[in-house]
């Protein structure tokens, strides 16, 4: 932020939302607008967006979906409001309706009282895609909740223009989440050099939001590799986020190999080069791509030498009640249950399966073809 913006907004929450990620869910709405996204995998082998907002408010935020722990205790660590359609309610570690209750969680649910006249359902699109928001609804039922700041959250380093540049050229990124090449896992970045930013490419082609009709560029892509684990029949994932992890940094077009640290759930997650220094971002947008031990990635000096994306195909709309969520009103709070945190431990060698469950029929329909692997680049 400039310090004009920064004195206007130095006691205002940064606002998490969470996003659905499957094909039925684009275009999102109000993405770009976004300082930071996470992106992590649910079930079912599908990621999921969760978007935080602080320099900027967008105008229409859509679709908002459901509550999982991995972005919990990023929420935790931002101290943000917490924008969400639900949750997982678990009697294991992804209880994330109970870890909300238990870590004092900023709660903007959709289906809870106090919070829920934020949210409505947009005629435009079918359920459970078109659960909407806006930025100024969100902020009014907080204020109405008592939520209220300055906010907690400690920064990040970002790199002064005079200071020199690290890492090696990285014009373009391929992020596959399983390591399998299916179409709908598969995530590209392109360096623009005018925008000094990468551009993200998904389903196909380039990723767009639907406010605008523009493709979303993020000035910095941090991919983040962790150890995952399915802890349930309903494919609920966990990850590993507590203790160290290797971590590539992709800013201003190059790519600096390093390692992420977070020493606990309110602890800041960092990123050091090889030399133990913390990174300093170029001034932006922020995207973490957050991949198993399994899932791959590979870069390239020049963005044209990415291998093609898969075709894309949309899905049919599901049939009428199917995958439908009910429309928020008042509903009895959760009950808090005690969940023991992740376990801390640096990263152990990666399974020989992926994390997710298998993909959903609904899934395997939005992959139409696998891209030819590329091989992973040096570190």
């Amino acid at each position: 932020m400039t310090a004009e913006e920064w004195a206007e907004r130095k006691d205002i929450l940064p606002l998490a939302v969470m996003f659905d990620n499957t094909p039925n869910a684009i275009p999102h709405h109000g993405i770009g607008e976004a300082d930071l996204v996470y992106e992590a995998l649910v079930e079912g082998g599908i990621t999921r967006l969760m978007a935080v907002f602080w320099r900027r408010d967008p105008g229409l935020i859509m679709p908002v979906r459901s509550a999982r722990t991995p972005f919990v205790i990023w929420v935790d660590e931002l101290g943000a409001l917490y924008s969400h359609a639900g949750s997982a309610t678990t009697t294991n570690e992804a209880n994330a309706a109970g870890q909300i209750i238990e870590w004092g969680i900023r709660d903007l649910d959709a289906f809870k009282p106090g919070s829920n006249v934020a949210y409505y359902r947009d005629s435009s699109r079918y359920a459970p895609y078109n659960l909407a928001t806006t930025a100024e609804r969100l902020r009014v039922a907080a204020i109405a909740l008592g939520y209220a700041g300055p906010p907690s959250v400690e920064p990040w380093r970002f790199r002064n223009p005079s200071d020199p540049q690290q890492g090696v050229p990285a014009g373009g990124i391929q992020v596959d989440f399983s390591g399998r090449m299916y179409g709908w896992q598969l995530i590209q970045w392109k360096w623009d050099e005018a925008r000094k930013a990468y551009g993200r490419f998904q389903f196909g082609g380039p990723f767009v939001d639907g406010n605008t009709g523009q493709q979303l560029f993020f000035s910095t892509v941090i991919v983040m590799r962790v150890n995952a684990a399915v802890v349930d029949s309903s494919g609920h994932v966990l990850l590993e986020q507590f203790g160290e992890g290797p971590a590539t940094v992709f800013t201003g077009g190059r790519a600096i190999e390093g390692t992420w640290r977070k020493a606990d759930r309110k602890a800041r997650t960092r990123f050091y080069d090889a030399s133990g220094n913390e990174i300093a971002f170029e001034r932006g947008p922020i995207f973490i791509e957050v991949i198993p031990q399994q899932g791959t990635f590979i870069f390239t000096a020049n963005p044209g030498d990415l291998p093609d994306l898969p075709k894309y195909i949309p899905p049919p709309p599901p049939a009428p009640g199917e995958d439908e969520e009910p429309t928020p009103e008042p509903a009895p709070e959760p009950t808090a249950t005690p969940t023991p945190p992740p376990t801390t431990s640096a990263p152990t060698p990666a399974p020989s399966t992926p994390p997710a469950a298998t993909p959903t029929a609904s899934a395997i329909a939005e992959q139409t073809s696998a891209a030819t692997p590329a091989v992973p680049a040096s570190p």
